[in-house]
């Protein structure tokens, strides 16, 4: 028996972002998921974002073959995060028709969202919704009839198959991959009732996903992020990135303060995710006006920017706050002051390990 399909109560959740590695090991005990080790990287330059946005061969393997090695994880069973930039999430509708016709169906209408042949891409689909149409009053009577709403997620088979020869490199027995905004989602709400905006702003993008009662409504991503912040910094204030970078980890900054030097540096930045949050609340409101976000939840290494969630409320006029990484999750008293400190830079990997424990306890 290869050691790689050990540990069969336990999943690694391996989430390749653009600057780094970050992996999550959990286990099932007592029902509970309890996080076991993690690991992070942030060594390795650029991993994926090359300037065609896709995976950079052989080195995010070796990379993550080195990570492996010093976390000494106890399984080599794990979900992948796919990058949300990557992928291409759509939603359709349809009328209600037999299982054995919808795949035929859906595969015909995504043809005309995707622009790459639907041959060159790999399609996942999922009823999320149905509704009845009905005559408008006082106006035109239509057809009454049932229709599906469905999400179709695609993504280029080349970013699979990348992905999949970075795992081969490490031995690493994929049960899955998973687009990270809904790892994202599993990770910080569940199946919590309600309907929020999560704001995820890595180190060169930003992912922004509504979900409405667990089910995900709308996905955005921006090439916008906290290394966007960091080089405001140093630009502005002529000093290197890594001094920049740590200005902006500590507590310096005052969103809140107008006249803080630090504050307008960064501000164009921070403008064009806060105008990215306002442009898709209102899209959705209009679609959707019986469901107002009621929460807008920031997540990613750069969430924990000193007065991000206090600046963003109150341009928003909304409550916006940090989600909690760890709350879904068990983690061992002695480290949780520890594991706090790094949980929003964990999202993803959290939500894809969770993936990886609903699997095998299938």
């Amino acid at each position: 028996m290869f050691s790689f399909f050990s540990g069969k109560n336990r999943s690694l959740g391996i989430d390749i972002g653009t600057t780094g590695i970050k992996i999550v090991e959990l286990k099932k005990e007592n029902n509970v998921p309890v996080l076991l080790n993690y690991a992070l990287s942030y060594d390795s330059g650029s991993l994926l974002q090359s300037n065609s946005l896709e995976m950079l061969d052989g080195q995010t393997g070796r990379i993550l073959q080195g990570v492996l090695k010093k976390a000494e994880f106890g399984t080599k069973r794990g979900v992948v995060g796919i990058p949300s930039f990557l992928a291409l999430i759509s939603f359709l509708e349809l009328p209600e028709m037999p299982s054995s016709e919808i795949e035929k169906a859906i595969r015909f209408e995504a043809a005309k969202y995707i622009p790459s042949p639907i041959d060159e891409v790999n399609l996942g689909w999922e009823v999320i919704g149905s509704y009845q149409e009905k005559p408008v009053e006082g106006g035109q009577p239509i057809r009454s009839g049932q229709k599906m709403q469905i999400m179709v997620v695609t993504v280029p088979n080349s970013a699979v198959e990348r992905l999949s020869s970075a795992m081969a490199i490490s031995r690493i027995s994929v049960t899955a991959m998973e687009v990270e905004n809904f790892a994202t989602v599993r990770c910080l709400i569940g199946n919590d009732k309600g309907t929020f905006m999560i704001v995820n702003i890595g180190a060169k993008a930003t992912d922004f996903t509504i979900v409405s009662d667990g089910i995900v409504r709308v996905t955005r991503s921006i090439d916008v992020g906290g290394a966007e912040i960091s080089r405001a910094l140093a630009s502005g204030l002529g000093i290197d990135l890594q001094r920049a970078d740590r200005i902006k980890k500590s507590s310096q900054m005052n969103l809140l303060d107008s006249k803080d030097q630090l504050s307008s540096l960064v501000g164009p930045v921070i403008g064009m995710i806060l105008d990215e949050v306002k442009r898709l609340r209102e899209i959705y409101h209009k679609k959707n006006p019986l469901k107002k976000i009621e929460k807008m939840i920031f997540t990613g290494g750069t969430s924990k920017l000193a007065t991000l969630t206090d600046y963003f409320s109150k341009q928003l006029s909304s409550e916006c706050q940090r989600g909690n990484s760890l709350a879904r999750i068990g983690v061992k008293k002695e480290y949780q002051g520890i594991v706090q400190e790094v949980a929003p830079e964990l999202t993803v990997a959290i939500g894809l390990a969770l993936r990886g424990l609903e699997i095998s306890s299938k």
